[in-house]
């Protein structure tokens, strides 16, 4: 590493030619004593206008670099404020009281909102208190991105201050102020550095002549903008020494100053005159009244020399002094000659290109310069040395493990008293994380545009407390406004449908009541010319770092809500139609065997509702007669499967047999390999058993009509046998009623059952009913005892019409029947009794009558008949076991 003292080596030689011009210069003692004393003087006054030129080089190092460390600082503080600086992060104080204590003196940090307002500060003692009419603060506000303030008296603890303050803007509108408040520690420090005597002075002023800061200590603010300093010599050159009485203190000074870079701040260094030259004069005084002219000469020689050196060693101290300074600051540091060559570089940029000083010197530096980037470092290099101003720009340089980071390089010119440029000084700031993280929330925010547009989709922000909704110019058009209106919340929400608005409203109060910070619900909007749209609203109900506002997006829905409305409505017809019909639908995944079916199809196969099943499961409730009606596998992967089959299965939940009817069709792939199959079931167990019941019922019919034929000739047969043909005609024509009537009532059951009371009642209806009592329980015949029963019932109510009870006005006819359990055997006792008649003689012979009461009925009804012809009249009883199959049982 090349340092201060590696400089002075050159010098020194030249401090060794002088000494020995010194010895010459004995011999000539007399003649230029006063030439020497005379040069001395002449010496002290350059050696002082350039020691306050270098004091006023170092006041503008120090403080530009202080300022370039608060701009760093500030532009930190804005940019972790985050959208609304009135809410700071908790831990933000402590990392801004952190970040300042690498800077000189007693700093503190101030952030000012647009109301005055102070949220954030690392000012432990802080006191709420209204900046606003401060011109620190005044001044950003109007506009100016950055502003140094003039010197002030602090109206918290009385300290004589000045600031640095930046302008805050959020979305292009003013914000607020970032301040950085400098005591006069700083300018201490810096008189501190310099070893001037105690009535010397360090000052810095801006270019319109107000006071910024001063130590020693000024008594308050003062304003020189019509000093010579402002009139003259800073329109001739930048930097220079000039001597004047202070307008503070009254003390004659010679005073250096210098311009800071490109700012509008004006370094000053000054050395009391008096001061300065006391020690000369006292020491020539005493040479004087000692010496003889030749020690004077060699006196006036040494003192040269010896100012000489000390000049030039005091202009090393800067050096090194310069040099420490930049060692302890996190930048990289550099200098450069006026040609642009590096010469100097501290020890951070070593440590970071792992290189050394012999590689970097001169033009070396350009091998860690990101080769994508050279050309134009070169260049706007260049332009920077040719036109003598401040050099700025962002490139990467590579690290000593060959990784590129991307640093904010800056240098600035040193002139010399005639304006020209003495040396370059440059440092090197570490912007890698803000560049990464810029470039990827650029990154974000091009996807995020990209995915927006693809999906059309609107923004909007909406201020939760002062109910502001900022649009996107997609959300204006949606909503059919001009795309840079800016309307109301009301205004948006008047395109809600009626009802729509209490929904929404009630939606985001159920999310937030589930703890849910996402809302999305589709709202029915009913324009003013009476169209409808369907908007897809999604929201963000709070954000992590403001829960104050709602973010989120619209998205038209209507045409895919008309398409789904129109499916919604197919399918519902589909559904319902295969309701109606039974049917059910299936579709099988060929490869995988997996099944999918409707809801009637888990229904029909008595399963349990599900998502798929594997078509083994189903093969294996096939009945396995029909295990070669269905499908197989080897019939599904050709695609031979029977398209149309009926087969039966036994249900897993029932343990019911059942008929199935299934039609399907096959979807081949590109190379004709079936891969779906598609198909509807339905279950036609009731179409099979109704096909069954009619074949019954055709056995059944061609039986009955046999059977009724053989009981028209039977009754034909028994009636017309002994009897004259009027006679026969009677009696065959009511017994054919008698059967008709029988038949009516099991035509009305289907000629399944007749109840016994409905068979009594409807045969007895011809006869007088006043005369005719019947009562019993009700108990179900079949057709054929049911029969039997109105053709007794006939022949007894015909015979007692003529002969008995019923021929004669007072007599009775008694019809019972009940049920007996004898045995544990259900017995039927039906009973006809006359009473009232004429007295009952026993026939000689048997007719039809008796045949069929004491034969047939009892046969018919699997039991026995009796007929008695008593006294009192006649008695007809016929028991039968329930449930012999003609009994059907007891009616419940």
């Amino acid at each position: 590493m090349i340092t201060a003292l590696d400089r002075s080596g050159s010098r020194l030689g030249l401090h060794r030619a002088a000494t020995a011009m010194v010895v010459a210069l004995v011999a000539f003692i007399a003649i230029g004593s006063g030439y020497l004393f005379w040069k001395t003087y002449s010496d002290a006054e350059a050696r002082i206008r350039s020691q306050t030129e270098s004091g006023a080089q170092v006041v503008a190092a120090n403080i530009g670099w202080a300022l370039e460390t608060a701009h760093q600082l500030l532009r930190r503080v804005d940019d972790s404020l985050g959208d609304d600086i009135r809410v700071p992060l908790p831990e933000a104080a402590s990392k801004l009281t952190e970040a300042t204590v690498a800077l000189p003196g007693e700093v503190k940090v101030y952030v000012v909102d647009v109301d005055g307002a102070t949220p954030l500060t690392t000012d432990p003692d802080f006191k709420p208190i209204d900046v606003r009419d401060r011109e620190y603060f005044s001044a950003v506000a109007n506009g100016a991105p950055w502003h140094t303030s003039s010197l002030m008296v602090s109206r918290l603890n009385g300290q004589q201050i000045f600031t640095v303050s930046k302008r805050i803007e959020r979305n292009g509108v003013f914000a607020g102020a970032a301040i950085l408040s400098f005591s006069s520690d700083l300018m201490q420090a810096v008189w501190d550095s310099l070893d001037i005597d105690d009535r010397s002075t360090v000052a810095l002023f801006r270019d319109d002549g107000q006071l910024v800061s001063r130590y020693p200590l000024a008594d308050g603010p003062l304003d020189l903008r019509a000093h010579v300093l402002f009139t003259e010599y800073l329109e001739e050159a930048p930097s220079g020494t000039y001597e004047n009485i202070s307008a503070i203190d009254g003390q004659h000074r010679v005073v250096g100053y210098r311009r800071i870079g490109s700012t509008n701040l004006v370094a000053l260094a000054s050395i009391s005159r008096d001061a300065a030259f006391s020690a000369l004069n006292r020491a020539t005084f005493s040479l004087l009244a000692l010496a003889i002219p030749a020690g004077l000469g060699l006196l006036f020689a040494g003192f040269w020399v010896y100012r000489l050196l000390q000049r030039d060693r005091q202009q090393l101290e800067i050096e090194a002094e310069f040099q420490s300074v930049a060692e302890a600051m996190p930048n990289h540091v550099w200098t450069a000659k006026p040609s642009g060559e590096l010469d100097w570089f501290n020890s951070g940029i070593y440590s970071f290109s792992g290189l050394k000083y012999d590689d970097l010197v001169g033009s070396g530096w350009v091998q860690i310069v990101h080769p994508d980037d050279l050309p134009s470092v070169a260049q706007n290099w260049q332009k920077a040395l040719d036109a003598g101003e401040l050099y700025e720009s962002e490139f990467r340089i590579r690290e000593a493990s060959g990784r590129y980071l991307w640093y904010l390089v800056r240098a600035v010119p040193l002139r010399n008293s005639k304006g020209q440029v003495e040396r370059w000084i440059g440092t090197n700031t570490d912007i890698n994380a803000q560049k990464t993280s810029t470039q990827a929330l650029a990154e974000s925010e091009t996807r995020l545009r990209l995915a927006i547009d693809a999906g059309q989709m609107a923004v909007w922000d909406l201020d939760t407390e002062s109910g502001v909704i900022t649009p996107s110019a997609a959300l204006n058009q949606l909503y059919g406004f001009a795309e840079d209106a800016m309307p109301s919340t009301e205004e948006y929400l008047s395109r809600y449908a009626p009802g729509e608005r209490e929904r929404v409203a009630q939606a985001a109060a159920d999310a937030k009541d589930n703890g849910e910070n996402e809302l999305e619900v589709e709202v029915r909007h009913l324009w003013p010319d009476g169209t409808e749209k369907w908007l897809l609203i999604r929201a963000q109900l709070s954000l992590p770092d403001d829960d104050k506002r709602i973010v989120g997006v619209v998205i038209d829905i209507t045409e895919r809500r008309s398409v789904e409305e129109a499916l919604m409505r197919s399918e519902r017809r589909f559904r319902l139609s295969q309701q109606a019909a039974g049917i059910a639908s299936l579709e099988l995944d060929i490869p995988t065997g997996m099944v999918l079916g409707s809801d009637r199809f888990w229904e029909i196969w008595g399963l349990e509702r599900r998502e798929s099943i594997h078509i083994s499961a189903l093969e294996a409730i096939v009945v396995p007669e029909h295990s070669d009606v269905r499908s197989t596998e080897d019939t599904r992967q050709s695609g031979t499967a029977q398209p149309n089959v009926e087969y039966r299965i036994k249900r897993p939940d029932t343990g019911e047999i059942r008929w199935l009817s299934r039609h399907i069709e096959f979807v081949h792939d590109g190379m004709g390999k079936p891969i779906k199959m598609y198909g509807i079931m339905q279950d036609i167990t009731d179409e099979k058993e109704a096909q069954a019941r009619q074949q019954m019922l055709t056995h059944e019919l061609e039986h009955r009509i046999k059977n009724i034929l053989a009981m028209v000739s039977a009754i034909a047969s028994r009636t017309l046998r002994n009897t004259d043909l009027e006679t026969a005609r009677v009696s065959f024509t009511e017994r054919l009623q008698a059967l008709a009537t029988a038949h009516d009532i099991l035509t009305s059951t289907k000629w399944t059952t007749a109840s016994i009371g409905d068979v009594v009642n409807a045969t007895i209806v011809p006869l007088p009913g006043e005369q005719i009592e019947a009562s019993g329980p009700s108990v179900m015949l079949q057709p054929k005892a049911a029969l039997s029963l109105a053709l007794a019932i006939n022949e007894l109510g015909t015979n007692a019409l003529k002969y008995g009870a019923l021929s004669v006005p007072h007599g009775q006819v008694n019809i019972q029947w009940s049920v007996q359990n004898l045995n544990g055997q259900e017995m039927l006792t039906w009973r006809w009794a006359e009473s009232g008649g004429p007295a009952v003689e026993e026939p000689t012979r048997n007719g039809f009558g008796s045949f069929l009461v004491t034969r047939v009925l009892g046969g018919d009804f699997g039991g026995t008949a009796t007929l008695g012809y008593l006294p009192a009249g006649v008695v007809c009883e016929l028991t039968a076991p329930l449930d012999n199959g003609q009994v059907a049982g007891m009616h419940q």
